[in-house]
């Protein structure tokens, strides 16, 4: 399949199961107003998480890395209405926007923004776990500790996924990435994969979606 195909499919899927709403449009466009990285999810990678956390059944779930809240509208439509998202970030800039943004989409009420470094903040939510699923996506080089930390801390039968598996094709060796940074997502796909106490994947859908069940 060539890369046309490939692109016209994703538009296809993106079009009939993940639409942008006002909301998730105003998310992405104040965010670039106010300077934060482009490094949403995408809207299709935004419908999967959203798809996979309902599949659990997820009620209480933390969220690494809030950026601008897009990801997190996602995860929290998926909620119930008591749910909660706890979402974690240490940047007061992106802090700013987020907060914005989850009350134009309408969820304000079911996220809590933690601002501050994300290892002292999820010591913090310990002592309320288990939790639902957790979903990572910040700073790579603490993606292994991440992973031990949610398979301490997410109920057997939940969900950790993770974004970026595929770090722009870098982890089969497509060049111009920081090694640091490839090395670390390499490694958390490896203890991914080798952990008896997860079943797990990466979803090919967008930069990879890497995704495990707690057995």
């Amino acid at each position: 399949m060539d890369q046309a195909t490939q692109e016209a499919l994703t538009g296809y899927v993106r079009d009939l199961f993940a639409p942008e709403d006002d909301a998730l449009k105003w998310i992405l466009e104040e965010s670039d107003r106010r300077g934060l990285p482009p490094i949403h999810i995408r809207a299709d990678e935004g419908q999967m998480l959203q798809f996979l956390v309902r599949s659990v059944g997820a009620r209480r779930v933390v969220e690494i890395g809030t950026l601008g809240g897009y990801s997190g509208t996602w995860i929290a439509r998926g909620l119930p209405p008591d749910g909660k998202l706890f979402t974690l970030d240490n940047n007061p800039d992106h802090v700013a926007v987020a907060q914005e943004s989850f009350k134009r989409a309408g969820v304000s009420g079911r996220v809590e923004i933690r601002l501050g470094d994300a290892g002292q903040s999820l010591a913090g939510l310990a002592k309320d776990a288990p939790y639902d699923a957790l979903f990572i996506d910040a700073d790579r080089p603490s993606y292994s500790s991440y992973l031990a930390w949610g398979i301490d801390h997410v109920r057997q039968g939940g969900l950790i996924a993770a974004h970026n598996a595929f770090f722009s094709g870098s982890v089969v060796g497509v060049p111009g990435r920081d090694p640091v940074h490839i090395e670390a997502v390499k490694a958390f796909n490896k203890a991914l994969a080798a952990d008896q106490r997860l079943y797990a994947t990466i979803i090919p859908l967008g930069d990879g979606i890497a995704a495990a069940i707690r057995l």
